[in-house]
């Protein structure tokens, strides 16, 4: 009965049906040369997985570069098929117009592991901006990228933020399980449910300096989750396959939630957030309570840490928690994603597949006026229209 509810949830919120993306082809790329910081040579490697049509692949698209948060690698945005549902963010947008690009961040995946004091903020920022760099020459896929958009998800949103803040070379920013706060529930779990990751069963025999940290077993479902959003297969995959994180990278990161940094970025901004989100969505060590109430309410909340020209606008996935491309409602939020770059960015050249199917919604539900063209589940700031 729990799972026929579950199916309902995401059927009654998803705000289209996507498509077949049997022309989706996903493609891994390794050994991507990158250095850690201007001026270094490019010692360390890493890599990334292309999903995306043969048209999205012409000279002069848009791509969205997909950048995990902590204790995850690439896999978080296409982790396969759970329960015989597909749980794929990269494979759904790739679908709907845009290719994606997922990266291992140095330290995760099949990217090179560096010291872990060595992986700060600004030097995972600068392995980003050459990833951006290459998908916009081709050397990276042989594909060339007129523009690009990056998405962040958790710590990923706050690599990102420090990426567009430092070079200004992004066309878009989504940031999703992030916004300007950090709730004193999280800080309390995070200092409980993270530990060296070579004290963990799945790392014992890694190699990894006691700088690398992963989380506790049998934590995540609190720190991730939210029922009734949550299916329990995916928490257990999500388990098994869990990653190791940069100590240094969280210190550094984290705490561009807190800060006005964000006002450098002058590229458009998206937040994409679960209603239920443990780390964002709540009160602050210092008693202030960041509202997930509605995608307006985000917005107006993180207005004054951004320029006016990142025409801030926010949508709330309901329900869902942290990890909302896990999420029994995942496809709302990949939804959300390509409304905002068709609105916001662009694509240099569209088919079929970039329509949502109407059918199941109300399309006065799926473009409202007021909404700047967005999905019902988003909204802005009085100063944030096109």
């Amino acid at each position: 009965m729990k799972r026929v509810l579950l199916g309902v949830l995401s059927l009654f919120f998803a705000i289209s049906a996507f498509a077949s993306d049997d022309a989706v082809v996903c493609r891994n790329y390794n050994d991507v040369p990158v250095a850690l910081a201007s001026g270094q040579s490019a010692t360390y490697k890493v890599s990334g997985e292309l999903c995306a049509t043969d048209d999205q692949l012409r000279a002069g698209g848009t791509v969205q570069l997909l950048v995990h948060g902590a204790t995850y690698n690439h896999t978080y945005w296409n982790f396969g098929h759970v329960d015989g549902i597909e749980y794929s963010y990269a494979r759904d947008v790739a679908a709907h117009g845009f290719a994606t690009f997922a990266m291992d961040l140095p330290g995760s995946g099949h990217s090179s592991h560096p010291p872990s004091e060595e992986l700060t903020v600004h030097a995972v920022a600068h392995v980003v901006h050459q990833v951006v760099q290459g998908l916009r020459t081709g050397v990276i896929t042989g594909a060339r990228f007129e523009k690009v958009i990056t998405v962040g998800h958790s710590l990923g949103s706050t690599v990102v933020w420090q990426e567009a803040i430092t070079y200004q070379d992004v066309d878009g920013v989504i940031v999703t399980g992030a916004a300007h706060s950090l709730t004193a529930r999280f800080l309390e779990l995070a200092h409980s449910d993270l530990y060296p990751a070579d004290k963990d069963p799945k790392f014992a025999h890694s190699g990894l300096d006691a700088g690398y940290l992963t989380t506790v077993p049998d934590t995540r479902l609190t720190l991730f989750y939210s029922e009734p959003d949550a299916d329990p297969a995916i928490i257990k995959a999500d388990e098994s396959r869990k990653d190791a994180v940069p100590g240094t990278l969280l210190v550094t990161g984290a705490p561009i939630a807190t800060t006005n940094a964000t006002l450098a970025i002058h590229a458009p901004v998206l937040t994409i957030l679960g209603s239920n989100d443990v780390p964002t969505c709540g009160v602050s060590p210092q008693g202030v309570t960041f509202s997930c109430s509605s995608g307006a309410a985000i917005a107006e909340q993180d207005a004054p840490f951004y320029s006016p020209e990142a025409r801030i606008h926010a949508c709330v996935v309901p329900e869902s928690g942290h990890d909302i491309s896990l999420a029994v409602n995942h496809e709302l939020q990949a939804a959300d994603a390509v409304a905002w770059s068709r609105a916001f960015v662009g694509q240099a050249r569209s088919d079929d597949k970039s329509d949502f199917d109407e059918k199941r919604f109300d399309p006065s539900e799926r473009a409202l006026p007021w909404n700047d063209g967005l999905p019902w589940n988003c909204g802005g700031t009085s100063h944030s229209t096109k």
